[in-house]
């Protein structure tokens, strides 16, 4: 099955939202009461929440739709948007960010967030490397031979 133009479409949204985050990363809660060209949401702190809530609005449509046309997703598709959804709180901490703060050490001597992602990438990689090994090595076990 293809995925070439939704894969596109993702990809364009992908470019817009790191646009937004570079363009607007430098605003301040001073910056809320400006005014916006939008009739219905007239300033700049109304249409910062429309972000999060425009695109939560259209997620529930799209499971929606989905699952009218019968291509719910599976238990496996279902775990894996979980892990997008843990993707996408990663993303939101580290919004304003630069490389100087990444490396900040905590003062109770936890990991710095540089050391968080880099803990991240090698546990991703791990993770896949094992799943992807386990199908190629051996059939799925069932449940009843997990028990």
């Amino acid at each position: 099955m293809s995925r070439t133009e939704l894969d596109g479409m993702l990809a364009e949204l992908r470019r817009l939202r790191e646009q937004t985050l570079v363009g607007l990363a430098d605003l301040t809660e001073a910056d809320f009461a400006t005014a916006t060209d939008m009739p219905r949401w007239d300033d700049v702190r109304r249409v910062l929440l429309r972000f999060g809530d425009h695109m939560r609005e259209h997620a529930n449509q799209m499971e929606g739709v989905r699952a009218s046309v019968g291509r719910g997703p599976t238990m496996p598709q279902r775990m894996l948007a979980e892990g997008e959804l843990a993707w996408g709180k990663l993303l939101a901490a580290t919004v304003g960010l630069t490389d100087e703060d990444i490396a900040s050490q905590p003062p109770d001597g936890g990991w710095s967030v540089k050391q968080v992602l880099a803990h991240v990438i090698q546990t991703e990689r791990r993770y896949l490397d094992a799943i992807l090994a386990a199908r190629t090595r051996t059939p799925a076990r069932s449940d009843a031979a997990r028990s």
